[in-house]
């Protein structure tokens, strides 16, 4: 063997020898890489069963039914009206026009 080819030699070892610890290096954060995968489709599954199982919320209770025999007293004191004053039964319309 020439001087020169033990050189070349040696450069290809330490190439070799390069990609191996980095070939190394990559299989170890290939175990991270896939714990960290398997945890997000984890979180996924747990997501999706609660979209799949939404829960509805109570809903409020209603207010009660007026009284329908209940006579109600609006002062109409000094209000504009139509007809006449002594009538039986008045109907009071409010509004706001703000």
């Amino acid at each position: 063997m020439k001087e020169g080819e033990s050189v070349k030699l040696g450069r290809i070892r330490y190439l070799l020898l390069g990609a191996l610890v980095l070939a190394g290096m990559a299989c170890g954060r290939r175990d991270e890489d896939a714990k960290k995968l398997d945890d997000i489709v984890t979180r996924l599954d747990r997501i999706e069963k609660k979209l799949e199982t939404p829960v509805r919320p109570p809903l409020p209770p209603r207010p009660p039914e007026p009284d329908t025999k209940t006579v109600y007293a609006v002062p109409i004191d000094g209000d504009p009206f139509v007809g006449p004053a002594v009538a039986k039964v008045t109907l009071v319309e409010a509004s706001d026009f703000a």
